[in-house]
């Protein structure tokens, strides 16, 4: 999925954990939420985050580590447990909205990377027609969600 697929992913996953989590500051929870659900794709040498950090794009590769539980646990428990359980659980709901989103993909994701191959994947084209529909839906669904909080 491209970037704003997982922008607007994310952010629908964090208002719906807002709506049953109640955290007392929900700009930094939606914050890290949203960062978490682009993170994974640090990896990827022509995403946002990895034309900044260039040398992990050349080190591991696309959605193998970085798209893998043992990723998932690296990013979010060291929040939850030295910072607050409340903040880990939002980069671990960001982190897992990106998991979850790619494994619809074609190239879909290694869950189990580096200790397996296996791929877990699905039916759209990142950048496709149907990639379009779904982050408008997405998006729309977005703008309900706010306004209906």
């Amino acid at each position: 999925m491209m970037f704003k697929t997982h922008v607007v992913f994310g952010f629908l996953v964090g208002l719906f954990l807002i709506q049953f989590l109640h955290p007392a500051n929900q700009i930094l929870f939606m914050t890290l939420v949203v960062i978490a659900s682009i993170l994974p794709d640090i990896d990827h040498p022509d995403s946002k985050l990895g034309k900044k950090v260039k040398i992990i794009g050349f080190l591991f590769e696309h959605r193998g580590f970085f798209h893998s539980v043992f990723a998932l646990v690296l990013f979010s428990f060291p929040v939850f447990y030295f910072l607050n359980p409340l903040y880990g659980l939002a980069v671990l709901a960001g982190y897992l909205s990106h998991m979850a989103i790619d494994c619809l993909t074609h190239q879909g994701i290694m869950p189990f990377h580096p200790l397996s191959r296996q791929r877990i994947s699905g039916f759209i084209a990142t950048n496709s027609s149907i990639e379009f529909v779904i982050f408008i839906l997405i998006a729309a669904f977005d703008l309900y969600k706010l306004l209906n909080l």
